[in-house]
């Protein structure tokens, strides 16, 4: 049996997602597919656009054989946390024999690259004194990570990579697997459209790809898709179906952007419930940071003592969620941290826990299982045979299979999904049952 691993967000799963799927499918010739995917909160610091159930059972009718949840504390951190933590419960795992993931250039994966990827998860004391100083210049951890190794490496790598989101997340991923001394096939798949885009493709003349469906992409040949074919960003799908679901829902079918079968369940969900967006969290954030005003809030995850202090003295011009992320945004803190940080204050995440999520040999507390295939039985049958961590199916079975300190991980993510419901029901009016009554996908 081959098993390859996915890291991903499907906020909310769109067509690129589907050929990424049948990319690593056909990549690394594996039997199975397993996706770990962030919970009810991602990782630019927000509510996802719907719930995790909902997200795994349109990954699991795309092509995913089984669905696992990060834990949230993972989900919501820097990209360096989030690759971590995603790599490590795909190794926890036991069987997974390849990761795929995407960038805007495969070369991101050559062999200067992954020594790099190597040599900085060394922590090396030449390169830590040179981030440490392009750090002391006030610029963003980004910026300066890039600077430091312009400074230690430039001479031997092509760091115009580094210059794109998703070859940023790639090379974390790299480097998350040389800390953890883990070698698995790497399988990366070249990214058919623009990260920021705004909008969904067909409109101008691009080439569209066809009708969507698992096996819409089985027989490509090579890391190419036919020439011209682009795919939306997941930004425009949400910017689409956070203004007008009724309206877009149906171009981004018919500009086959999202699956078939996809739409059928967003139209679904758009009818029972609504999407949430950061702002529908804007009352009970504002609570959260009025409450821990006078003690600070340095005690939280990715918060240090100066973004403490500047969240507090701006408190008063509060208006809302997105309003107060562009308020106190500057040249050294980006907005990306400052929304992280306000869900990590929110969600009463803290910056040190009695054990780390991701142990030194990469395996997590526990893997959750969200959702899977019914012909995915044998995976599951792998899994428990060989996994490092316990596999959770219902809730009530963590209390008696978890140690306290890890428990307190899966507390958080029952917090999380309770604040998420929370702020559902406030906005539609109901919501659906609580993670203790809620059962697992099965398709």
């Amino acid at each position: 049996m081959k098993v390859c691993g996915i890291i991903a967000e499907y906020n909310p799963f769109h067509s690129g997602h589907a050929y990424q799927i049948a990319q690593a499918r056909r990549q690394s010739g594996c039997d199975y597919v397993i996706t770990v995917m962030s919970g009810d909160f991602v990782q630019r610091g927000a509510p996802a656009l719907m719930d995790k159930y909902a997200r795994a059972r349109m990954a699991l009718f795309e092509g995913a054989d089984l669905v696992l949840m990060l834990p949230v504390y993972g989900s919501t951190a820097s990209a360096e946390g989030f690759a971590q933590a995603g790599v490590a419960a795909l190794l926890s795992t036991g069987v997974v024999d390849a990761i795929s993931f995407g960038c805007e250039d495969p070369a991101i994966c050559s062999e200067p690259c992954l020594r790099l990827a190597q040599e900085l998860a060394l922590e090396c004391p030449e390169f830590q004194s040179a981030l440490s100083m392009q750090l002391a210049t006030g610029i963003p951890y980004a910026q300066a990570r890039v600077k430091a190794v312009r400074s230690c490496y430039g001479a031997d790598f092509d760091l115009s990579l580094f210059d794109t989101p998703n070859n940023l997340l790639a090379f974390e991923y790299m480097r998350a697997l040389a800390h953890f001394r883990a070698n698995p096939e790497l399988c990366p798949v070249k990214r058919l459209g623009s990260y920021h885009a705004t909008d969904h493709p067909g409109s101008d003349g691009k080439r569209l790809v066809g009708e969507l469906s698992p096996a819409s992409f089985a027989n490509d040949s090579g890391d190419k898709s036919p020439a011209g074919t682009v795919f939306t960003s997941a930004s425009a799908c949400r910017t689409s179906l956070l203004s007008d679901p009724v309206k877009e829902l149906p171009a981004l079918k018919n500009a086959r952007q999202i699956p078939t079968e996809v739409c059928r369940l967003l139209a679904d969900y758009a009818h029972s419930y609504e999407f949430l967006q950061e702002d529908d969290l804007s009352q009970i954030l504002h609570y959260a940071l009025l409450a821990q005003k006078d003690p600070g809030y340095e005690a939280f995850l990715d918060c240090g003592c100066d973004l403490s202090s500047r969240i507090g003295n701006h408190l008063d011009s509060f208006a809302s969620f997105s309003q107060f992320c562009d308020l106190i945004k500057n040249k050294s803190v980006t907005r990306a941290r400052i929304s992280r940080v306000l869900t990590h204050v929110l969600l009463q995440l803290p910056s040190e826990m009695p054990v780390p999520l991701a142990a030194s040999d990469g395996t997590l507390p526990y893997l959750r299982v969200l959702g899977f295939r019914q012909s995915a039985a044998p995976l599951l049958h792998e899994i428990k045979q060989h996994a490092n961590a316990p596999l959770i199916t219902r809730i009530p079975e963590a209390e008696r299979m978890l140690s306290a300190e890890t428990m307190l991980y899966f507390r958080q993510d029952l917090f999380a999904g309770e604040v998420y419901r929370n702020a559902l029901l406030h906005k539609c009016g109901h919501c659906y049952p609580d993670d203790y009554r809620r059962r697992i996908e099965i398709v």
